[in-house]
């Protein structure tokens, strides 16, 4: 997978003013009418070594006070994928992410169950490897007592229960393909893999309102671009409307337009893991034991 180009574009108008009195004029010459623009396509081009080399990032619009994007490194996965890391500035402070892109006509989503609740965060590179994942982060929130929190199915297995609640707002479901779905859209009786999670952050391209914009935490996410195209990842040391923000923001995710995105986990348990064309393994585990990860699986 070649490098990602970052693309924004920034369209400026003008306005014509007339004289309050004007004299009379020769009738006006017939204002061009622009050709329909066509469709833009859904799946973002990828851009070829020798674009990625000539340009830099793009930098969002001036009225976004967001800073342009730095310490960019991207490289290709197996199969296919990429992984891109980097850093972005918003009001003086700095976030750092790291975000897996693949296609889901070529990978799927496994939900990897991990019941031990003695196994510490670096579990995670194992569970990887048992499921032939290529890259994957920790799923859903977990209780006290190491369920889970509201339903998971994995492999068709089901542990825990259907949630309803301002937290648990969505669900990454597989079926005949991958879904990320919003809770009165879930129908888990034909999903073979299902994580509940929330709350959602994107929602039709826009920040959903009301998230807190106080607590600071590493977060793990998934995103979809309204078609092949996803995202999963981890952002460090950010608010739920920070994050909101930053993935519904034109041109700070890297060629990627957001179209709805959900909140997985958060805290000391988040974690990330992915290997890089050349077979090496790079694994960021959390702190603290997880309960289940989603592991991205070629198809």
């Amino acid at each position: 997978m070649r490098p990602l180009l970052f693309i924004l574009t920034l369209v400026l108008a003008g306005c014509a003013t007339s004289p309050q009195q004007p004299p009379p004029l020769p009738p006006a010459a017939p204002t061009p009418v622009a050709a329909a623009a066509e469709p833009q396509s859904l799946v973002p081009r990828y851009p070829t070594a020798e674009e990625a080399a000539a340009q830099t990032p793009a930098k969002p619009s001036p009225a976004s006070s967001w800073t342009a994007i730095s310490n960019f490194k991207g490289q290709p996965l197996v199969g296919n994928a990429s992984v891109i890391e980097y850093t972005i500035g918003h009001q003086s402070h700095s976030f750092d992410l790291q975000v897996v892109v693949f296609d889901s006509h070529l990978f799927d989503l496994k939900v990897i169950d991990q019941p031990n609740d003695w196994s510490g965060g670096s579990r995670i590179t194992e569970c990887m490897r048992d499921a032939a994942a290529i890259a994957g982060v920790n799923g859903g929130f977990f209780t006290r007592e190491f369920t889970p929190m509201g339903l998971m199915i994995s492999g068709g297995k089901r542990t825990g229960t259907w949630q309803k609640g301002p937290l648990l707002t969505g669900a990454v479901a597989v079926t005949s393909q991958l879904q990320l779905l919003w809770n009165n859209e879930v129908d888990a009786d034909g999903a073979h893999e299902l994580v509940q999670a929330g709350p959602r952050l994107v929602d039709d391209g826009q920040a959903v309102f009301g998230l807190d914009p106080r607590k600071r935490s590493d977060r793990t996410f998934i995103a979809n671009d309204g078609g092949r195209q996803w995202l999963l990842g981890v952002a460090r040391d950010i608010t739920l409307a920070e994050l909101a923000e930053l993935l519904s923001t034109p041109g700070l995710m890297p060629a990627f337009t957001v179209h709805r995105a959900l909140n997985l986990d958060g805290g000391h348990s988040s974690a990330i893991y992915f290997r890089s064309f050349d077979g090496r393994e790079h694994s960021h585990p959390g702190w603290s034991t997880v309960r289940n990860y989603l592991g991205i699986v070629p198809r």
